[in-house]
């Protein structure tokens, strides 16, 4: 295990990126057509976050197809709680708010709002606690191969352990920094007249690969050997 350097992280994935795409237009745009595809596309980054490298080819895509389908289970079953705590507290607070907004009662309006505002922080702060164990379960799934490898929190927690907290959180903030970056560069290429959505498209591979690279270096910074003598 080495401790992340999180612009270590960054170099390492954009020459991954530019290797895996640069001068290589037909798995490019195999690449841009699978992201628009989800599943395919999620498929393949399970093949980066196993380790491959050099990048790896797209093909097989019906066994692509399939794994993008169980990212896309895992996913959506670590957002139940976030859904489900913001239907349970939006349906508690609805009739408190209502009220409040019929009484054209300033004290009163003031209490619903920060009712509501209490429970968006709620619901917030469960998703990003859920965020921080789902982004190394999701590799975790890749490594093991096991659906149920992807719920072991406990496994994950001790991988983000010894990557060391704090390092775990500057590395994953430096990666919404540089999705933010893309986001820009999306924007800008969108914004160009006739081509420009297809710019927009040509840039989800880059940025796909760069994140998945990046959060497979993060993983294997705190991994351990073997993956299934984790702490459970």
């Amino acid at each position: 295990m080495e401790r992340p350097d999180s612009f270590e992280l960054v170099r390492r994935s954009l020459a991954y990126t530019r290797e895996a795409l640069w001068e290589r237009w037909e798995r490019w745009i195999l690449l841009a057509i699978a992201s628009i595809i989800f599943p395919v596309f999620a498929g393949y980054t399970l093949r980066i976050y196993r380790g491959a490298d050099p990048a790896p080819e797209i093909d097989d895509w019906v066994r692509l197809f399939i794994d993008g389908v169980l990212v896309f289970a895992i996913t959506l079953l670590y957002a139940l709680p976030v859904l489900l705590a913001a239907l349970i507290l939006g349906i508690g607070i609805a009739p408190f708010i209502a009220a409040a907004v019929l009484s054209f009662d300033l004290q009163a309006l003031s209490g619903a709002v920060a009712l509501a505002g209490s429970a968006l922080l709620v619901v917030l702060v469960l998703g990003l606690l859920l965020w921080l164990v789902y982004t190394l379960a999701i590799v975790r799934f890749a490594r093991t191969e096991s659906f149920r490898e992807a719920f072991r929190a406990g496994a994950v927690l001790a991988t983000i352990r010894r990557i060391g907290w704090a390092d775990y959180l500057i590395a994953l903030t430096v990666l919404w920094l540089a999705s933010l970056v893309y986001l820009a560069l999306a924007a800008a290429a969108n914004a160009l007249p006739v081509l420009g959505w297809l710019a927009g498209i040509a840039l989800m591979p880059a940025w796909g690969i760069f994140s998945a690279r990046f959060v497979t270096l993060l993983y294997e910074c705190g991994e351990a050997d073997p993956v299934r003598g984790d702490e459970p």
